[in-house]
């Protein structure tokens, strides 16, 4: 019963936060020069590293608290907690930007930025859903300057984030890693652990819920939901609905000790 309660709580969030909608101009993408493009290729960095988004900050602010409100709403529990984070925040234009700016850059404690001490786990829960949806405009600009069948790596090709959930394709049972964070895809290796690299995984799978295994890894105890596209319906097919909808095997992944890290841009 409780693990229903929240796979509900999740759904009923997401339902609402999916509606939020971005005007194209909050994000802009200054092209980066052939010679940078060419030395993240040749580096493996990401994307975001040679050519961070430029974030409208004004817009960035009116998402945070967007998504304040919406998760006021299913976790009332949090609202104290928001409170405090709403009047920590940087009032003056110049500390906005930059506060605005670090949210975008790797490797970067925005908590450092606040005039006071807040909770961690609930700035950290509004602030990775205020930037996803700037981090998937942000990716559907960048498309073109990558190859995702080219990428191969444990991370993100756009943010460096860790992969949230794989793809089985349905035609060439080829492997696709997916991005919560921007919803990015890229190529990997059919078999193995993205998170060590180990090529040695194993995977279960629920009654009933053949279409999805949960591979994991003795070696780094990650795990990976993965979706079998040939026992889906492919024509409407959302990973990010997938991922909700099967939280329930996130569960019971980590009740035997095994964890996905979180989606979130990290340094590379």
């Amino acid at each position: 019963m409780a693990d229903y309660t929240v796979q509900q709580v999740l759904i009923d969030f997401n339902k609402e936060f999916t509606q939020i909608a971005l005007p194209e101009d909050a994000v802009k993408l200054v092209r980066p020069q052939d010679g940078l493009l060419k030395s993240l290729r040749e580096h493996d960095a990401p994307f975001i590293k040679i050519c961070p988004p430029q974030v409208n900050t004004d817009i960035f602010f009116d998402i945070l608290k967007e998504v304040s409100v919406i998760t006021v709403k299913h976790k009332p529990d949090l609202e104290g907690d928001i409170s405090e984070i709403f009047s920590a925040l940087p009032e003056d234009a110049a500390a906005r930007e930059t506060f605005v700016r670090q949210a975008f850059t790797p490797g970067t404690n925005l908590l450092d930025y606040f005039k006071k001490k807040v909770s961690p786990e609930t700035f950290g829960f509004i602030l990775s859903h205020a930037v996803r949806p700037f981090m998937k405009l942000y990716a559907r600009q960048v498309s073109a300057f990558y190859d995702p069948e080219q990428w191969y790596k444990g991370t993100c090709p756009v943010c460096g984030a860790r992969p949230t959930l794989a793809l089985l394709e349905k035609e060439d049972k080829k492997r696709y890693l997916y991005c919560g964070l921007c919803e990015a895809r890229w190529r990997f290796q059919r078999l193995g652990c993205p998170y060590c690299l180990n090529h040695e995984s194993r995977f279960f799978t629920v009654d009933g819920m053949e279409q999805y295994r949960v591979y994991y890894c003795d070696n780094c105890h990650g795990y990976i939901k993965t979706v079998n596209e040939s026992m889906l319906d492919s024509s409407s097919l959302d990973l990010f609905w997938e991922d909700i909808n099967t939280v329930h095997l996130d569960l019971l992944a980590m009740q035997e000790g095994y964890v996905n890290r979180p989606a979130e841009i990290i340094e590379k």
